[in-house]
């Protein structure tokens, strides 16, 4: 008997094999466990999702309670407004604030102590979100309507970082700079810029708008689920900054190029995938919540695109629709689901396409 057959019959190794085969056969039953309540859920959605899909769904508002036909026009167009500035106030956040946690604030105890609270904001009940904007942006706090000036503040923010956005991308492509002292006063002029003009549309829609957002409205609706994607992107966005090596920004440094530079063109470009993910995770997380936009932007019966006003989201529409005692609602609700569910995986599918053609092509 050679070496080899003893160590393979020693009790060590049949005891290790055996620790083995039951450790994959337990994760192996615990994969196709979640794989199959996965499925069941989507096939479930699917087969009552499609009864109920037809052109007067998307073109059409809702019909009288009792009464068949109509469609949910307003809630599609509601839920749409309300993520969009969502995404746009929470997206770039996330990113910036991860991005300044995990190259500015390295191993500082700020840092650290800002992921903590990350982690812990991530786990919020999404309700606890919705009563907290609510206090805030719904219900006035005396004579002072602090919810107008939000959500005046909140537009204001929305249309700098809009502005902000288009104007670094003109300056980058009609005066493109070698240089990095160039490239940082050329950033800073175009930052001071930008808040200057977020300053002024505060100033300007102030007056105009802070008397006509009252109670229950949009704004408030977009800044709660903006809320809650924060803490989700800018983990996201740490964690995969933190994986970048750091050997690619020495290369760079060597080259004469800025932090500022480095970030933008190296980093950024190196942990695109995993960011995009974390912004699809986040999107995916706000599209189908409902309780924040119970206290918020409440609902509304009638077709609006005014985000001053209470408005319809697709999600409140499911839960009431869900809740109630007409059968034509029950299958809206269903075809309304199988929309969000559908909605997401395009976006999954196109992103992902987007940065493999862009990054890895």
């Amino acid at each position: 008997m050679n070496t080899k057959d003893i160590y393979q019959e020693s009790p060590i190794v049949k005891r290790r094999k055996l620790i083995s085969f039951f450790a994959l056969t337990l994760s192996t039953f615990a994969a196709l466990f979640g794989l199959f309540w996965l499925g069941f859920i989507l096939f479930d959605v699917l087969r009552h999702g499609i009864q109920g899909l037809n052109l007067e769904l998307f073109t059409e508002d809702p019909a009288p309670p009792g009464i068949p036909g109509g469609g949910l026009r307003n809630a599609f167009i509601g839920q749409l407004e309300i993520v969009f500035f969502a995404t746009i106030i929470g997206v770039p956040l996330g990113i910036l604030a991860g991005t300044f946690i995990a190259e500015y604030a390295r191993g500082t105890k700020f840092a650290k102590t800002i992921s903590i609270l990350s982690d812990i904001m991530v786990s919020v009940p999404s309700i606890v979100v919705g009563t907290f904007i609510y206090a805030i942006m719904v219900q006035p706090i005396g004579h002072i309507n602090i919810g107008g000036v939000v959500g005046v503040l909140f537009l204001s923010a929305i249309l700098a970082i809009i502005f902000g956005g288009i104007l670094n991308f003109i300056v980058n492509k009609l005066f493109p700079l070698k240089e990095s002292s160039a490239g940082k006063l050329v950033s800073l002029v175009n930052t001071v810029i930008t808040i200057l003009f977020g300053v002024f549309m505060f100033s300007f829609l102030l007056p105009k708008l802070v008397d006509k957002i009252q109670g229950f409205n949009g704004w408030a609706g977009a800044a709660s689920l903006a809320f809650i994607m924060i803490p989700v992107v800018l983990r996201t966005t740490e964690d995969m900054l933190s994986l970048v090596p750091w050997t690619l920004r020495e290369a760079a440094f060597a080259l004469g190029a800025s932090y500022y530079r480095v970030i933008k063109d190296v980093v950024y470009k190196a942990a695109a995938t995993g960011i995009l993910t974390g912004v699809i995770l986040s999107i995916s997380r706000v599209a189908g919540e409902t309780a924040p936009l119970l206290f918020t932007s409440f609902n509304n019966s009638y077709f609006t695109m005014n985000m001053n006003e209470p408005m319809a989201s697709l999600t409140v529409t499911i839960f009431n629709y869900a809740m109630g005692p007409y059968e034509d609602w029950h299958v809206k609700a269903w075809a309304a689901s199988f929309v969000i569910t559908f909605f997401i995986l395009i976006v999954t599918i196109l992103s992902r396409f987007i940065i493999h053609i862009k990054y890895k092509g």
